[in-house]
């Protein structure tokens, strides 16, 4: 293992929720512990690795109060087929820490509340508004849409569109309520019912997406388009190496268009 770097403050990884649940040993020198996860399946790994691999924060030690809540270091990888549940992604703790559970294994099915991009382990902090050259570089690794659904006919359009990027974590595109493009760090929530007026639904959206053939594809350019009176953001165009798609807000509703 390389733990030579596991406890800084490394804000542009992902990292992987753990539990560290016992001191194993004091030797090697930080000394081991015991940590563990439960899959998007239920089901639980368990790792024992030398402390400095799950405590970003190195202040574990053997008389600490036990579980803790701890973190991994991992690599998300690319959903491109979109077999996996809306709310689900697949990462390996190969990298960068080499990092492997006791039976060998080294890639996860979990839940993206289960991921974080931020070092303390608090995630994709809430209302923590992005620029769009925040976005520029970050490889786009799924796509995540909320949908209104009334007698069984889905919104042409999605109401919340969150896209899983590398660098960034979880972003949110939608229209505001004052109808600007917002674009922000704000996590999933779950699908719920609205009794007369339908459903809103959770879904990752299809091949026939804009976004969807760009899974993999990493930002190279954000465009914005602003309103000319009163300079609100209402429009931003994303350049992939794969093509530009268009996410522009319209009478209160996200558009999303593929330009060719």
């Amino acid at each position: 293992m390389n733990p030579s770097d596991a406890a800084g403050m490394d804000q542009m990884r992902t990292y992987l929720k753990c539990e560290i649940v016992r001191w194993v040993a004091d030797d090697p020198q930080p000394g081991i512990v015991e940590a563990r996860i439960i899959d998007a399946d239920g089901r639980q790994w368990s790792f024992l690795d030398k402390v400095a691999i799950f405590d970003m924060e190195g202040t574990i030690t053997r008389s600490s109060d036990y579980p803790h809540p701890g973190l991994i270091r991992c690599e998300v990888l690319v959903d491109a087929s979109g077999d996996l549940a809306p709310t689900a992604m697949s990462v390996t703790t190969l990298h960068p820490d080499a990092v492997e559970a006791d039976s060998g294994q080294s890639a996860f099915r979990v839940d993206l509340a289960q991921l974080s991009w931020c070092a303390d382990g608090g995630g994709t902090a809430e209302s923590d508004s992005l620029a769009p050259k925040d976005l520029v570089g970050a490889r786009l690794l799924k796509v995540v849409a909320a949908w209104h659904v009334f007698d069984a006919a889905m919104s042409p359009t999605p109401v919340d569109l969150w896209l899983v990027l590398d660098s960034v974590g979880l972003v949110r595109v939608d229209a505001a309520t004052d109808w600007r493009l917002r674009i922000d760090r704000q996590l999933l929530y779950d699908p719920y019912d609205m009794q007369d007026c339908g459903r809103i639904e959770i879904d990752t959206p299809g091949n026939g997406f804009p976004l969807s053939e760009h899974v993999g594809s990493r930002i190279l350019r954000a465009e914005v388009e602003y309103e000319p009176t009163y300079g609100q953001r209402m429009g931003l165009t994303l350049e992939f190496d794969s093509g530009r798609v268009r996410l522009h807000s319209w009478g209160g509703e996200l558009l999303v268009e593929t330009i060719r």
